[in-house]
């Protein structure tokens, strides 16, 4: 049988996970770095941030040499599986 008390500690830790994902999709606007952009997907390889925007899936472009990467290109690629 689960106590209150582990109730409460597992309610808290949902809440601090929630909370968490919260303040990292508002940290981020509509334009990112490459390294933002793969924090933002959890994407570990730059191979693989490359391969998307080199095929489409999301949107990107250089200025001044570095990419510049649309974040609602990322969550519209994402969600669009789930349709």
């Amino acid at each position: 049988m689960i106590l209150s008390k582990e109730i409460e500690q597992m309610a808290a830790a949902v809440a601090a996970q929630v909370l968490e994902s919260i303040r990292v999709e508002l940290s981020y606007g509509r334009w990112m770095t490459y390294k933002e952009a793969m924090a933002y997907a959890k994407v570990k390889s730059k191979t693989t941030m490359l391969k998307w925007l080199n095929e489409g899936y999301i949107y990107g472009f250089k200025r001044s040499g570095e990419w510049i990467i649309d974040k609602e290109s990322i969550d519209d690629w994402f969600l669009s599986d789930k349709i």
